[in-house]
């Protein structure tokens, strides 16, 4: 038993230090500041549970459905337009945006941090991205002609 106890201890102590570290904190994402330009709601069905993927055999499990609330929001800074969709369920809050506010955030790949007034963070979906400054040279271009 004598030449177990070292092995495990390094394997405790491994693991508490792990747990220390923090990964990819609130304080490594590049944050951003932007201005809510669009803020909606609408409603409607998710299919859920067994039998609602595509690749399920078919004449399986009825599939389960329910009633959300869809938000979109968009976010524009000197560079970016940010569309975003947040789906929760019928009542429940979702983040606090009113048109012409500022707001921080933080883009990952297709995932967006929104800090709230709290600054409690909210991990949204982007669903897409549009560079304004692209499009102002596009336009420009077009008048010239």
């Amino acid at each position: 038993m004598r030449g177990l106890a070292p092995p495990l201890t390094v394997c405790f102590v491994t693991v508490f230090c792990l747990a220390l570290v923090d990964p990819v904190g609130a304080a490594d994402r590049p944050w951003q500041t932007g201005t809510w330009t669009d803020v909606s709601v609408k409603r409607q069905i998710f299919d859920f549970g067994p039998g609602s993927s595509p690749f399920g055999q078919p004449g399986g499990a009825p599939t389960m459905r329910a009633m959300a609330d869809v938000r979109v929001f968009v976010i524009e800074t000197d560079e970016l337009r940010i569309e975003i969709q947040d789906v929760v369920g019928i009542g429940r809050r979702s983040v606090d945006a009113e048109i012409g506010e500022a707001v921080t955030f933080a883009l990952d790949k297709n995932t967006i941090y929104i800090k709230g007034t709290n600054g409690i963070e909210h991990k949204l979906r982007v669903t897409k991205k549009t560079d304004t400054r692209g499009r102002s040279r596009i336009r420009g271009r077009a008048e010239r002609e």
